[in-house]
């Protein structure tokens, strides 16, 4: 499928394949786009891998440019080295299409991506992304009820990403390229070098000339696995998070001075908010219609709602109803910035941990797991990094009212979930509340 996005034309549904054998990856990718006949194709450099396009596309006569959407997307470092973009997309006049995109260890995973046309199959094709990536990613696009499909145990955060930001990312490195003109290209690149390494080799004889090369193009120094892990951690510092000491007093304030307990009748049952980052962050927003209300219908509810309510979507036979509201949580931050200066793994432990354990008499929940290895170790394993940095989850689940606890909480820990349940018939107690919170996020340390 192809989108013309603000004068650009976006691929979605491509056919993507590895390249295996003993050739070169280019004449690889040349053999392939002449098996299937392709127009155009992605492959840049010594990638294994290689797309084209769907047989449909392929019949559009096109002259502008086309971008693969999924190479745009592996091309963002703060959206690799896994990610799943899922868009929903509603044409006027027309039933909703799902854009679906799977990124796996920074390329496009063969089989997905696709452009799909009903709700089923989008939950199927999530469930096998989930399995066939057994890593953490991100979930990216307008889909977020997405989430629940995942597998519980592992990190997966929903990051909001939009066609115009997509547009923006696709680049150079994007473009879909004509076979023949790459082809020729190397074609008269091998040509030229064979011509200056006869002159060359005529002149100075084999041995003289490789020695001349290697003095002109030194090899360049090998990085040591501690350089990888530092642009690792370089690169992952580049996302947006919240920090529990500030983001919690501030989502507190909104949801106490904001947020109506009864819109038109409705009464509010769950507030979910995941993948917090500075400075907004989308919280979902589930409202119920009391079986034995009289006069609320969805119409009242319409009427009421307040102005930064969004994206109204009514379920369960109109007895539930979902919106959508970004909430300020503070200025922009970061990940870098916790990173910069951390406390050691002993410290982290004796003063966040004592901290939760306070917690405990006046929460369900209030606890910080083990330390691990955070971002992504280089083979020679964790012995050879010095000071690796260090992460762990924590939770506190409860009565709302402790909500001011989190003022106290170190500079190294982030809010990543936010999850509220409002029942005003509840009878309160030192553990039970008419509102209840569950609160999930990181917390960092290095030795």
């Amino acid at each position: 499928m192809i989108l013309d996005i603000h004068g650009k034309k976006i691929v979605f549904g491509m056919q993507w394949r590895t390249l295996t054998g003993s050739s070169t990856p280019s004449a690889l990718a040349a053999g392939i786009a002449r098996e299937v006949r392709a127009a155009r194709i992605w492959h840049e450099d010594n990638a294994l891998h290689m797309g084209y396009l769907s047989p449909a596309d392929a019949q559009a006569k096109i002259k502008d440019r086309l971008y693969s959407a999924a190479a745009a997307i592996s091309s963002v470092p703060e959206l690799v080295p896994n990610a799943l973009f899922a868009f929903r997309l509603e044409p006027p006049g027309a039933a909703p299409l799902y854009l679906v995109c799977g990124i796996v260890k920074g390329r496009p995973r063969v089989g997905f991506d696709q452009v799909l046309h009903d709700e089923a199959t989008l939950a199927t094709l999530v469930r096998d992304f989930a399995t066939r990536c057994d890593g953490d990613f991100k979930l990216l696009g307008n889909t977020p009820e997405l989430l629940p499909l995942m597998p519980q145990d592992r990190r997966i955060t929903h990051v909001p990403y939009t066609l115009d930001m997509l547009v923006t990312a696709a680049g150079p490195a994007a473009v879909l390229k004509r076979p023949s003109a790459t082809t020729q290209r190397k074609r008269m690149m091998i040509l030229t070098l064979a011509a200056v390494l006869a002159a060359l080799g005529w002149k100075y004889g084999k041995a003289e000339y490789e020695a001349y090369q290697r003095r002109l193009h030194p090899p360049p120094p090998q990085k040591t696995p501690a350089e990888r892990y530092a642009e690792d951690i370089a690169q992952r510092g580049t996302a947006r998070i919240a920090l529990a000491a500030t983001a919690m007093p501030a989502w507190g304030r909104w949801f106490i001075n904001d947020v109506p307990l009864n819109v038109g009748g409705w009464k509010l049952g769950s507030v979910s908010c995941a993948g917090l980052a500075t400075p907004a962050t989308l919280c979902k927003l589930t409202y119920t219609l009391p079986p034995a209300m009289r006069g609320a219908t969805n119409q009242t509810f319409l009427e009421a709602m307040t102005d930064w309510f969004a994206e109204p979507k009514f379920a369960s036979g109109d007895t539930s109803v979902e919106v959508t509201a970004q909430v300020k949580l503070g200025e922009a931050s970061r990940l870098s910035d916790v990173l910069e200066l951390l406390p050691r793994a002993m410290a982290l432990r004796s003063e966040f941990g004592s901290r939760l354990q306070t917690l405990r008499p006046a929460a369900g929940t209030a606890v910080l797991s083990e330390l691990g290895v955070f971002g992504t170790l280089p083979p020679e394993g964790a012995t050879v990094i010095a000071h690796p940095v260090l992460s762990a989850p924590w939770e506190v689940s409860g009565p709302m009212r402790n909500i001011s606890e989190f003022r106290s909480f170190p500079p190294s820990a982030t809010v990543d979930v936010i999850e509220a349940a409002v029942d005003l018939d509840a009878t309160p107690d030192l553990k039970q509340s008419k509102f209840m919170l569950t609160v999930k996020g990181t917390a960092y340390a290095r030795d």
